[in-house]
């Protein structure tokens, strides 16, 4: 059964900050996290010092507004193609699998990340849960979330008060495609300190198990993956037209050091790498091919305007509205080449 998604072009996405926020603090705080560091940052500390914090379903209401895009323009084809750069371990290009199961036969999902363990994570369909131990009193974070990045672990939660339709669905769709392989997962070294300091402090930190799902065998066969950079698009993709391009969430690892300390490229210089790569995106699009950002892109450029500016100008239309900018699901107009 499709449940019609609710993101269109007149109502904006929700943002629920509140898990969020401390979930990042923690993981910012620790001696194990490298910041957001952008691709030459990388080229410098290694590519893996890039960031993989993500979810399954993570901005679902966009991923369902390009769920139902796909249906609605391209179900009649007998290929679909739909290229997802910086795939990280996964999580995305698995949540566009499942959400398009019944479009399998005709989907394929190239999933592309510069980090060669993100990648090589990424093709075991094993996944991660974090969901606090019965002893935190935070067990109503993940009943009441609404569209916040970095937590899928309502999936595993027994109650579903709060979650929103599009929430339900999603769980639903998990517990068909998903089975868990009872591994235990330690936590990470640099959290269990900061959970250590914190208490010492009189503090009550977020503590979290881990629990590992797998993908059952016959689900997220359509999805491939390869080491690669986006802006090498033509290449990795052998010229083969994308029907969607998702690229979201990871353009200031293009165009930025790191939002969380200040350091940022000016305006001039985001506009042009963002142009050099949206034009190569657009060459790389089929007839009605759409590109998707993340629902924060703008916050993470620390400007608002760059990303619609550059898409009007090389004449992409916008089909939605998000809290950060004007939109983040734009259609190439092939007809102004």
């Amino acid at each position: 059964m499709l449940i019609k998604s609710t993101f269109n072009i007149n109502n904006k996405c929700s943002y629920e900050a509140k898990y969020t926020n401390q979930r990042f603090k923690q993981v910012r705080d620790t001696v194990s996290f490298s910041g957001h560091s952008n691709i030459e940052n990388c080229a410098k500390k290694g590519i893996d010092k890039l960031i993989h914090q993500t979810a399954l379903g993570r901005e679902l209401k966009t991923k369902l507004f390009v769920r139902d895009y796909i249906y609605d323009n391209f179900s009649q084809n007998n290929k679909i193609n739909l290229f997802c750069g910086g795939c990280s371990t996964g999580e995305e290009s698995t949540t566009y699998s499942m959400l398009l199961h019944g479009l399998k036969d005709k989907v394929v999902i190239l999933g592309v990340d510069l980090g060669k363990k993100a990648i090589k994570q990424a093709k075991s369909g094993k996944f991660i849960f974090e969901v606090p131990k019965k002893n935190v009193n935070l067990l109503d974070y993940f009943n009441s979330i609404d569209d916040s990045p970095y937590t899928d672990s309502y999936l595993l939660n027994a109650k579903n008060n709060g979650l929103s339709p599009e929430q339900s669905y999603f769980k639903s769709l998990f517990k068909e495609f998903f089975v868990p392989t009872n591994k235990k997962i330690r936590t990470p070294f640099g959290e269990y300190i900061h959970n250590l300091i914190e208490k010492r402090n009189g503090e009550n930190p977020l503590e979290l198990d881990r629990v590992e799902y797998k993908l059952k065998d016959e689900i997220g066969q359509n999805c491939r993956y390869k080491v690669g950079d986006v802006r090498d698009i033509d290449k990795i993709t052998g010229g083969e037209k994308q029907n969607v391009i998702s690229f979201c969430n990871a353009l200031y690892h293009l165009t930025t050091y790191s939002y969380d300390y200040g350091m940022r490229a000016s305006r001039q210089d985001s506009e042009k790498v963002i142009t050099n790569l949206m034009s190569k995106f657009k060459n790389s699009l089929t007839e009605k091919g759409i590109v998707v950002f993340g629902e924060n892109e703008g916050p993470q450029l620390l400007d608002n305007e760059v990303v619609p500016k550059v898409m009007q100008k090389l004449d992409f239309e916008p089909l939605n509205k998000t809290i950060s900018h004007e939109a983040n699901v734009w259609r190439v107009n092939k007809n102004s080449e």
